[in-house]
């Protein structure tokens, strides 16, 4: 008997979910002018902290982390929490040792948003937030961030009917890919106002200690620990190799719904990552993240060279690994970023891919060594106005 081939129809949240950043540089069939130039990648982040290659490769061989293990851990945590921004965690109660930054807070919307919920995000921001939502089956609501607000976001929305009927809200502070981040009075008034509107709050910290002036945590703000976590990596918080391995910290309550939630999602941590954690906490600032901040530094001063001569402006702070520039007239960013490309083969992320806010501006990744900057800088001075996003007055 012959069998009928099933009909596969995908659920509609993928199609809902949005494109990925650099997704600009895929549907494009033009050929680039430069044909036999590589790409000089001044988009895509690479932490630029380098481990045991040989013993990363073995990682499937290394035993799992013990109880005990992570138990130190988490209470080394604690007391970093304790020393770095005077707030006070149980170990046992307030925090989680997990997977990937992305991972978090995937399993945190797994636990906290079901079907039609509202959750807010940062109408300019990584799509990450969206996605996780989406795929809970959840909406999301987006609070805005302008740039005549110096890039702080704005929770107007919040106070409205949708605040009285949203159940979270994701925060990134410092913000990618501005670099904005909020003071100690601006999470408190955040605090006060998700505390009246019964909302939680979720702060994807990831970029927290990347600048030397580290910025101000949520939990360390009067009631911050009452209406929110916050979610941070051992890897850009301290310094390691890039690894797939994170934290959370804040709300109890919240910590147990996500260990139940990241039940569907183990995270494999061999106990050598505890051992490089345990380490990096207790050095802290250790070599690890001062030469991440070395490299950043000096990648930085090479990417002003090449704003300088793109014409771009620079419109973001310093407190991430990245440099959000203002292309002039406000060009549209994915015509601009597909012109680089297929000009200079010089890969940049378009303001687009994090919002329709980011509509004429870019983003240049600092995880990208200075000689690619270097690069980017001759390639602009071959092509002239060619590769030059406008012509020079």
């Amino acid at each position: 008997m012959p069998v009928k081939k099933v009909i596969v129809e995908k659920a509609n949240r993928l199609y809902q979910l949005p494109p990925e950043i650099q997704s600009f540089v895929r549907p494009s069939g033009r050929r680039p002018l430069t044909r036999r130039t590589g790409v000089c990648d001044l988009a895509t982040f690479r932490w630029p902290v380098d481990g045991d290659t040989a013993k990363q490769s073995q990682v499937a061989q290394f035993p799992p982390a013990s109880k005990e293990s992570l138990s130190r851990l988490k209470q080394e945590l604690a007391l970093w929490y304790a020393a770095a921004h005077r707030v006070k965690l149980n170990p046992a109660r307030e925090v989680h040792i997990g997977g990937s930054i992305t991972t978090l807070v995937f399993n945190l919307a797994l636990a906290f948003i079901d079907n039609g919920d509202i959750a807010f995000v940062p109408d300019l921001g990584l799509p990450l937030y969206r996605k996780v939502i989406t795929a809970c089956g959840g909406e999301s609501i987006g609070y805005s961030l302008r740039r005549r607000d110096d890039w702080r976001p704005g929770f107007e929305r919040v106070g409205t009917r949708l605040g009285r009927v949203a159940k979270m809200l994701f925060l990134n502070s410092p913000h990618n890919p501005t670099g904005a981040a909020l003071t100690e009075k601006e999470l408190t008034d955040l605090v006060w106002l998700a505390g009246r509107e019964n909302i939680m709050i979720a702060n994807d910290a990831a970029y927290q200690t990347v600048s030397e002036h580290q910025a101000v945590s949520l939990l360390s703000t009067t009631g911050g620990k009452k209406v929110g976590v916050e979610v941070g990596s051992f890897s850009y918080h301290f310094g390691l190799p890039s690894l797939p391995f994170g934290f959370v910290v804040g709300n109890a309550e919240m910590i147990a719904g996500l260990q139940l939630a990241s039940q569907f999602t183990p995270a494999f941590i061999p106990e050598a990552w505890i051992e490089m954690a345990l380490a990096a906490l207790r050095q802290y600032p250790g070599e690890g993240i001062r030469a991440a901040r070395r490299r950043i530094g000096q990648s930085r001063a090479e990417a002003n060279k090449t704003m300088e001569l793109l014409d771009l402006e620079k419109a973001g702070q310093d407190a991430v690994p990245f440099v959000w520039t203002r292309i002039e007239r406000r060009s549209p960013a994915t015509g601009e970023a597909g012109r680089l490309y297929r000009r200079g083969r010089i890969l940049v992320t378009p303001g687009t891919a994090f919002g329709e806010s980011g509509e004429g501006y870019l983003r240049f990744s600092l995880t990208a060594p200075p000689e690619s900057y270097r690069d980017a800088c001759d390639r602009v001075k071959r092509g002239g106005r060619m590769v030059r996003l406008r012509k020079r007055k």
